[in-house]
């Protein structure tokens, strides 16, 4: 539960940044935390988990500065490479769903958290970064946090993050190129919708 309780706070703290082309990655992750949680703490209807509500505040927020695209291709895997444009267009659609339900039961608890970004190590290219954070929720372990990040024409986008030592991303590559090999690029988006209808009717029982 708690991990799915960091993985809510960051995808939901993925805001809209206006200076994000001139500002340091871990500039925006401490700006855009604080953001969001605050927007959590003063609309019941995010805080009590309604998924209304939540996919409005991803579609407005989150998605500008999310290169989703790169997300949905690194967890496919090889698939993505011979995937049609319907097909990617239909596996970005199904995998943000599945983000979604996922996660957006877990997002009242975002409210009671407290981000601190650490000092960057290393030397920066100005081109990709990882920026690390401690993530911590009353009565739990801070938890070491890390997004990774890349500077686009748009400005930096957050690509995948690391929660309690586990990539996003790659998690879900395990998962669907198994799927993948044994079905194919249809086979996977039809047992993501599967899933996404279960957990649909979930929320809704």
């Amino acid at each position: 539960m708690f991990k799915k309780i960091l993985v809510t706070m960051l995808l939901g703290s993925i805001a809209q940044f206006s200076a994000a082309e001139t500002a340091k990655p871990e500039d925006i992750i401490s700006s855009i935390t604080k953001e969001i949680i605050n927007e959590i703490r003063n609309k019941p209807d995010l805080a009590s988990g309604n998924l209304g509500s939540i996919n409005q505040l991803v579609e407005k927020k989150v998605m500008p500065v999310l290169d989703f695209k790169k997300m949905t291709s690194l967890a496919v895997g090889k698939g993505w490479r011979s995937a049609t444009e319907s097909q990617k267009s239909s596996l970005m659609k199904v995998f943000r769903q599945l983000l979604l339900l996922t996660y957006s039961g877990s997002i009242k608890f975002a409210e009671q958290a407290k981000v601190q970004i650490l000092p960057p190590r290393g030397r920066q290219n100005g081109k990709n970064a990882v920026v690390k954070t401690r993530v911590s929720v009353p009565g739990r372990q801070a938890v070491p946090i890390n997004y990774r990040m890349k500077m686009t024409e748009d400005g930096w986008k957050i690509y995948d993050l690391n929660v309690l030592g586990l990539w996003l991303v790659e998690n879900y590559r395990v998962q669907f190129s198994q799927i993948v090999s044994s079905k194919g690029i249809d086979g996977l988006i039809k047992e993501i919708d599967e899933k996404n209808r279960t957990l649909m009717n979930k929320s809704n029982s």
